[in-house]
């Protein structure tokens, strides 16, 4: 599993990676998360 930090999750960008990462949740998991 691969943990990612997201700065800055409120964007679009931040969001889309979030729907990314809820789509895989046996790849990828959330480390730290802003907004």
């Amino acid at each position: 599993m691969q943990y990612v930090t997201i700065l800055g999750s409120t964007g679009t960008i931040g969001q889309q990676t979030l729907d990314v990462i809820s789509q895989h949740p046996g790849r990828y998991g959330v480390f730290a998360l802003t907004a």
